[in-house]
Protein backbone atom coordinates (compact mmCIF):
# COMPACT_ATOMS: atom_id res chain seq x y z
CA UNK A 1 0.00 0.00 0.00
CA UNK A 2 2.70 2.49 0.95
CA UNK A 3 4.53 1.90 -2.34
CA UNK A 4 1.47 2.85 -4.42
CA UNK A 5 0.10 5.71 -2.27
CA UNK A 6 0.84 9.21 -3.60
CA UNK A 7 2.29 10.80 -0.45
CA UNK A 8 2.83 14.19 -2.14
CA UNK A 9 -0.91 14.59 -2.64
CA UNK A 10 -1.57 15.59 0.98
CA UNK A 11 0.98 18.42 1.03
CA UNK A 12 -0.42 19.75 -2.27
CA UNK A 13 -3.91 20.04 -0.73
CA UNK A 14 -2.85 22.60 1.85
CA UNK A 15 -3.62 20.46 4.89
CA UNK A 16 -2.00 21.53 8.18
CA UNK A 17 1.25 19.84 9.21
CA UNK A 18 1.05 16.86 11.53
CA UNK A 19 -0.40 13.38 11.53
CA UNK A 20 -3.35 12.74 9.24
CA UNK A 21 -5.50 9.61 9.07
CA UNK A 22 -7.55 8.04 6.33
CA UNK A 23 -9.94 5.22 7.13
CA UNK A 24 -10.98 2.88 4.36
CA UNK A 25 -13.44 0.03 4.70
CA UNK A 26 -13.44 -2.82 2.20
CA UNK A 27 -14.61 -6.40 1.89
CA UNK A 28 -12.88 -9.47 0.54
CA UNK A 29 -15.74 -11.35 -1.10
CA UNK A 30 -16.37 -15.08 -1.21
CA UNK A 31 -14.63 -15.08 -4.60
CA UNK A 32 -11.56 -13.22 -3.28
CA UNK A 33 -12.23 -9.92 -5.01
CA UNK A 34 -11.98 -6.54 -3.29
CA UNK A 35 -15.18 -4.53 -2.79
CA UNK A 36 -14.71 -0.99 -1.45
CA UNK A 37 -17.39 0.02 1.05
CA UNK A 38 -16.32 3.55 1.98
CA UNK A 39 -13.57 5.93 3.04
CA UNK A 40 -13.14 8.85 5.44
CA UNK A 41 -10.36 11.40 5.10
CA UNK A 42 -9.69 15.09 5.73
CA UNK A 43 -10.08 15.75 1.98
CA UNK A 44 -12.08 14.10 -0.84
CA UNK A 45 -8.96 13.64 -3.00
CA UNK A 46 -7.34 11.63 -0.19
CA UNK A 47 -10.43 9.40 -0.04
CA UNK A 48 -10.19 8.87 -3.79
CA UNK A 49 -6.47 8.03 -3.54
CA UNK A 50 -7.11 5.50 -0.74
CA UNK A 51 -9.82 3.81 -2.81
CA UNK A 52 -7.48 3.69 -5.81
CA UNK A 53 -4.68 2.07 -3.79
CA UNK A 54 -7.00 -0.54 -2.21
CA UNK A 55 -8.42 -1.40 -5.62
CA UNK A 56 -4.86 -2.30 -6.72
CA UNK A 57 -4.71 -5.14 -4.19
CA UNK A 58 -4.47 -8.55 -5.88
CA UNK A 59 -7.21 -11.18 -5.76
CA UNK A 60 -7.07 -12.87 -2.35
CA UNK A 61 -7.99 -16.17 -0.79
CA UNK A 62 -11.42 -15.66 0.83
CA UNK A 63 -12.01 -16.22 4.52
CA UNK A 64 -13.79 -19.36 5.67
CA UNK A 65 -16.47 -19.96 8.23
CA UNK A 66 -17.45 -23.54 9.02
CA UNK A 67 -15.38 -24.67 6.06
CA UNK A 68 -17.22 -22.49 3.52
CA UNK A 69 -15.98 -19.30 1.83
CA UNK A 70 -17.23 -16.16 3.58
CA UNK A 71 -17.05 -12.41 3.05
CA UNK A 72 -14.60 -10.65 5.37
CA UNK A 73 -14.86 -6.91 6.07
CA UNK A 74 -11.80 -4.84 7.01
CA UNK A 75 -11.34 -1.29 8.29
CA UNK A 76 -7.85 -0.12 7.40
CA UNK A 77 -6.40 3.06 8.93
CA UNK A 78 -3.75 4.81 6.86
CA UNK A 79 -1.65 7.22 8.93
CA UNK A 80 0.86 9.64 7.44
CA UNK A 81 2.58 12.82 8.49
CA UNK A 82 2.57 16.12 6.63
CA UNK A 83 5.65 18.29 7.17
Amino acid sequence: MAKNFDTNLASDLGLPPGKQKIYIQFRITKKGTIEILGARAPHKRLEKEAKRVVSLLPKMIPGKQRGRPANVTYMLPITFEIR
